[in-house]
């Protein structure tokens, strides 16, 4: 039988993340961004992009993590096999493109809840892993 307290804290944790995700996108439009793509998943693969935002011939790969702990940063979520899986994806966007982008990886940490939370944007967060043979 599911914990009913434990889905509650699931629910309001992905409601949060979503909230998270619309202020990053308010955030990024009003630096003068175009978002392209919200929750961008590759046909076939397991990874996920957050956000996919555009600045003029640079496409911005922006992984969003929330916490409602403000002495908790959220950008400590991010593990290696997160790159991976969001390197992996954004592989795969560009070369669905027409036209060579330059691109980078950002992440934004929102903590908090929505009446008061802090926006801590990191851009060119990482670079792709090199793979070795």
């Amino acid at each position: 039988m599911p914990d009913k307290q434990s889905d509650n804290k699931k629910t309001e944790a992905l409601r949060w993340g979503k909230q998270a995700e619309n202020i990053v996108c308010e955030f990024l439009i009003s630096k003068g961004y175009t978002v392209r793509e919200r929750n961008w998943r590759p046909k076939s693969s397991k990874s996920e992009i957050d956000l996919i935002a555009q600045k003029d011939d640079t496409l911005i790969f922006v992984e969003v993590k929330a916490r409602t702990d403000k002495d908790f940063d959220p950008a400590e979520a991010i593990t290696v096999e997160k790159i991976k899986n969001v390197v992996r994806g954004a592989n795969s966007y560009l070369q669905a493109q027409d036209f060579d982008f330059y691109y980078r990886f950002d992440v934004a940490s929102v903590s908090g809840d929505i009446d008061d939370y802090k926006l801590d944007y990191l851009e060119d967060a990482f670079l792709p892993p090199l793979r070795s043979r």
